[in-house]
């Protein structure tokens, strides 16, 4: 199986369990850097953004905060815009994401 079939395989799978429960980008991220080991951050964050790009689009996943008490708060604004902002709040982090950090998604519900 190569990579492609195998981030497919990740994405059906991150969409099945967004549509039940939350996903931390640190939980996404850390698939896509089994899927390409050794790779430099950069490359982890641009594939993963690449990666989540097509279940944004299709409503697979929504981002959100997660508020105190287990309610979500949807982010406003395109995919395009949600895309640069976890993008751009990563490069900030100047380290892979953990628990909490930058964005959560859930499924359609």
């Amino acid at each position: 199986m190569n990579t492609h079939d195998t981030l497919k395989d990740a994405q059906r799978r991150w969409a099945e369990i967004c549509a039940t429960s939350d996903v931390g980008l640190w939980w996404i991220a850390d698939d896509v850097r089994q899927l390409w080991p050794g790779a430099p951050e950069e490359q982890i964050r641009l594939e993963t953004l690449r990666a989540i790009r097509p279940l944004l689009n299709d409503g697979s996943l929504r981002a959100v905060n997660l508020l105190p008490g287990g309610s979500y708060q949807p982010w406003e604004g395109s995919v395009d815009e949600h895309l640069a902002r976890i993008d751009a709040e990563w490069a900030a982090l100047k380290r892979p994401p953990d628990l909490g950090d930058i964005v959560w998604f859930i499924g359609t519900r």
